[in-house]
């Protein structure tokens, strides 16, 4: 059965505990639609079905990572439409000559009560090479309202809601809210919330986590949404790339170049492998990636959004003191840098503590293997995570957990992966 879990900030998060029912609605359905389309999936060979990992610092910034054999991690993959080399936003032409690409194709989200102010901005979009899906437009006498709906929002490069004091109770508006953040969970569109007349404290807790435009100067306000939409920018292009990339792997590990360099030093540098180990300050950042504040600052986003680094947050250019690596960073990237896997030490464990011990103190588990807190840890934490075992709450420094024992999950695990 497919395993699907939720972390918010580096911590397993239940949808029951979750403050509100709208939070509670948009984790229940990421969890339904990730089960109607994985549910199914299993590697030929063994049976093993994927886990799922939904993480991130909050619910805006949330990502997949799947787990299990290569196997099954491409068949959940090509279920969900994930290619290796598909780009984080839909492509909208190059000026090349070649096969042209489609324009932006917008998804207008309103109530009935704000219909001539959605309707004079979806006019608007069109008048500046933005395709846009607008119910009057689409939905004919006999069609179902539900599928076009539903077509209009699985085309949309970019889903608009129009927010204000009408719409936000309205049943219909909240449900395209939850289907439109499943899409831009999957990086299929982007989420784009516009208030008018209403104040950001007014918003519902996951919608005051994103930034929300205010339609005040509306002239001025939708040049601003067309450029954005067609990917203007006014920032400067990046200048020639830094020496360290020279050592990067050319965004081969799921990376900006920034946030790679980061996490090379981290994993070459760490002496066990532990939380804030070694510690990063400012400066030191900067010597490593030689790149410039700001996308420093958007690397250490990346990471600290995806649960692999901690800050101590401050004011200045980079917004931190210190900052430093999460285990699970060491988890995710030792493979990519070291003579060792921790999905593949991890599995060894397991079968260990299935096939001989139960548990263990994982002192003397590096013991038995020969192996330093710096490559057993990473090994403990991929377990860990994952429920894979029963870890004690107690940390024997330099050792992420003083003990591990099997129970199910362990066992499940070494008979899908052997």
């Amino acid at each position: 059965m497919i395993q699907i879990r939720f972390e918010i900030n580096g911590r397993q998060a239940d949808s029951h505990d979750l403050r509100g029912a709208f939070e509670k609605a948009i984790f229940e359905n990421i969890r339904e639609r990730l089960r109607s389309k994985l549910s199914n999936v299993r590697d030929p060979d063994t049976g093993e079905s994927p886990l799922v990992v939904v993480r991130g610092q909050d619910l805006e910034h949330l990502s997949f990572e799947i787990s299990g054999s290569e196997r099954v991690v491409a068949l959940a993959k090509e279920r969900l439409g994930i290619s290796e080399d598909m780009p984080a936003s839909p492509p909208y032409g190059d000026g090349s000559g070649k096969t042209p690409k489609p324009p932006p194709c917008a998804f207008v989200c309103h109530a009935s009560e704000n219909k001539p102010l959605a309707r004079t901005i979806a006019e608007d979009l069109m008048k500046h090479g933005i395709d846009t899906f607008f119910d009057e437009w689409e939905i004919r006498p006999g069609d179902s309202i539900r599928q076009k709906i539903e077509v209009g929002l699985i085309n949309c490069s970019h889903f608009i809601v129009l927010l204000t004091p009408q719409s936000l109770p309205k049943p219909w508006v909240n449900a395209e809210i939850d289907a439109a953040f499943m899409q831009k969970l999957e990086d299929r569109c982007e989420f784009i919330p516009l208030r008018f007349e209403l104040s950001v404290e007014s918003l519902p807790p996951l919608l005051k986590t994103m930034y929300s435009p205010a339609l005040t100067d509306y002239e001025n306000d939708l040049k601003t949404l067309v450029a954005h939409i067609h990917g203007a920018t006014k920032k400067p292009r990046l200048g020639p790339a830094p020496k360290i990339v020279a050592k990067s792997s050319k965004g081969s590990i799921g990376l900006s170049l920034a946030a790679e360099a980061i996490v090379r030093y981290a994993v070459e540098h760490s002496e066990h492998g532990s939380i804030m180990d070694p510690g990063l300050s400012p400066q030191l950042v900067r010597d490593i990636t030689t790149l410039s504040d700001d996308d420093i600052v958007e690397a250490v986003d990346e990471l600290e959004s995806r649960g692999f680094v901690k800050l101590l947050r401050t004011f200045g250019p980079l917004g931190f003191a210190a900052m430093g690596p999460t285990p699970t960073l060491f988890a995710a990237f030792d493979k990519h840098f070291k003579e060792w896997d921790p999905e593949a030490d991890a599995l060894r464990i397991a079968a260990d503590l299935v096939n001989e011990l139960d548990g263990a103190v994982v002192s003397v588990l590096g013991q038995r293997y020969a192996w330093p807190a710096r490559r057993i840890n990473p090994a403990v934490t991929f377990l860990d995570e994952r429920g894979l075992v029963q870890s004690s709450s107690t940390i024997d420094h330099p050792w992420v957990r003083y003990s591990i024992r099997r129970n199910p999950a362990t066992r499940r695990f070494v008979r899908e992966r052997s």
